[in-house]
């Protein structure tokens, strides 16, 4: 709005008179407008008008919808809400808590423990550094089998199988079976495996059926595995690979074939 540079028209004080009103002029504005007002009776008259319509529109209640309309709008929504199709029952009921991080937290640490407490309790560690390459990558194996807990699969399975032969075959050269020695490293397989198998059970429980399963066998084998580990530092027959192949993989194989039968089991069905 153009505005002359020393006093407003009468046309527009009326445009500026709401902002005056409120407050919302600038300071040589308010000084131009006042200075009109003081001299325009008619500008005065208006300005009053406008202060007092504004003041008794501040004193009016606000508005209030009736009951009755109130009422028919409730029913509204009630009869849309009646129409709409119901939540399953499965999606309604909240998800269990900490699914995937607290289900491969257990089993990681077991398996780390099972490994510190295998060498640091060994009679006779290996100081040759292939054999402790080898040991570092079956741990990381069954570290990762660990981590995998909850998203389990029979692949994971046949990948540890398959870290354990490997390791077998880079390891082990001729020798003898060594079956009492043989008999101790199954044990102690089979020990870590129910060992870090229990701990991912427990971190797994109140979860779903599946991720309990799932979680118990991904321990299992990470136990096994991590044995396999320590057993490769510690073992005295760590270098035959009959003895490697009979008891070591062989430990490991026996607790994915467990791991296995969990996997696949079908839940039995309701009984009628």
């Amino acid at each position: 709005m153009g505005r002359s540079a020393l006093m407003p028209t009468c046309k527009q004080m009326t445009e500026m008179a709401s902002d005056r009103t409120e407050g919302n002029l600038g300071f040589l504005e308010r000084l131009r407008f006042d200075r009109h007002l003081a001299r325009c009776e008619g500008c005065r008259a208006y300005v009053r008008q406008l202060a007092a319509t504004t003041q008794a529109l501040r004193h009016l209640p606000g508005p209030e919808i009736p009951t009755a309309l109130n009422a028919a709008l409730m029913a509204q929504f009630d009869a849309w809400a009646a129409t709409r199709p119901a939540v399953p029952a499965a999606v309604e009921r909240s998800r269990p808590p900490s699914p995937a991080g607290r289900l491969a937290l257990w089993p990681v640490l077991g398996s780390l423990a099972t490994l510190g407490l295998l060498v640091a309790f060994a009679r006779n560690r290996s100081q040759a550094p292939d054999d402790w390459m080898v040991g570092a990558a079956l741990a990381a194996a069954a570290l990762l089998m660990g981590s995998l807990a909850g998203r389990f699969a029979v692949g994971v399975v046949v990948a540890a199988v398959s870290a354990a032969v490997a390791a077998a075959l880079f390891a082990g050269r001729g020798g003898a079976l060594e079956v009492a020695t043989g008999v101790d490293c199954l044990g102690l397989e089979l020990l870590a495996a129910a060992a870090v198998g229990g701990l991912a059970w427990f971190g797994a429980r109140g979860g779903s059926r599946e991720a309990v399963r799932r979680s118990l066998a991904a321990g299992a084998v990470a136990g096994a595995l991590i044995a396999d580990a320590a057993l490769q530092i510690t073992c005295g027959a760590h270098h035959s690979l009959p003895h490697l192949f009979a008891f070591h993989v062989g430990g490991v194989v026996a607790v994915a074939a467990g791991a296995l039968l969990v996997l696949l089991r079908r839940p039995r069905p309701a009984s009628a």
